[in-house]
């Protein structure tokens, strides 16, 4: 919607924005093109800011699924370095000047994003709209979940645009 006023002025608000200022923002990472936007977004703040990112990784706990076939002790092992694989590919890809820590989780997703944005005193978390893997749909979004059960740092959600649009 487009809002035209006389003579090409703009009224002034009764209170101007002001600018968001980061320090410390929690970026979840899994590798999605939602993800990266979120980690992009992250790192352009960051910049502006000079503010420090913490890239959280989360690896799914085969434990708590009945085994079945296919199944072989090696799963979890492999399960987990994938997701270390992620979170290395990620940290190698953030500029120098940026102050970079990593969190490696095993569990739910959203509840241990949730729980290292309230574990730790962050400014943001940044996370994408929809991950990796056919889990996330069985069990909820975990962005949805983060920004339900976040209540005390502001939540972005970033969701890429869909290709060809």
């Amino acid at each position: 919607m487009s809002v035209d006023h006389p003579s090409g002025t703009r009224p002034q608000p009764a209170e101007p924005l002001g600018e968001l200022r980061f320090h410390r923002l929690l970026v979840a990472v899994d590798g999605s093109v939602n993800g990266e936007l979120a980690l992009s977004a992250a790192v352009t703040a960051a910049r502006r800011d000079h503010a420090t990112l913490t890239l959280i990784g989360v690896s799914t706990d085969i434990s708590r699924w009945p085994p079945g076939p296919g199944y072989d002790a090696t799963l979890q092992e492999r399960v987990d370095t994938q997701a270390q694989r992620v979170l290395r590919d990620a940290v190698e890809r953030i500029p120098a000047e940026i102050g970079v820590t990593t969190l490696f989780r095993r569990g739910r997703p959203g509840p241990e994003i949730v729980a290292a944005a309230e574990a730790g005193d962050y400014d943001a978390v940044m996370v994408g709209a929809r991950g990796r893997g056919r889990v996330g749909a069985m069990v909820g979004s975990v962005s949805s979940y983060v920004l339900h059960h976040v209540h005390d740092v502001a939540v972005f959600v970033a969701h890429a645009p869909t290709e060809g649009h």
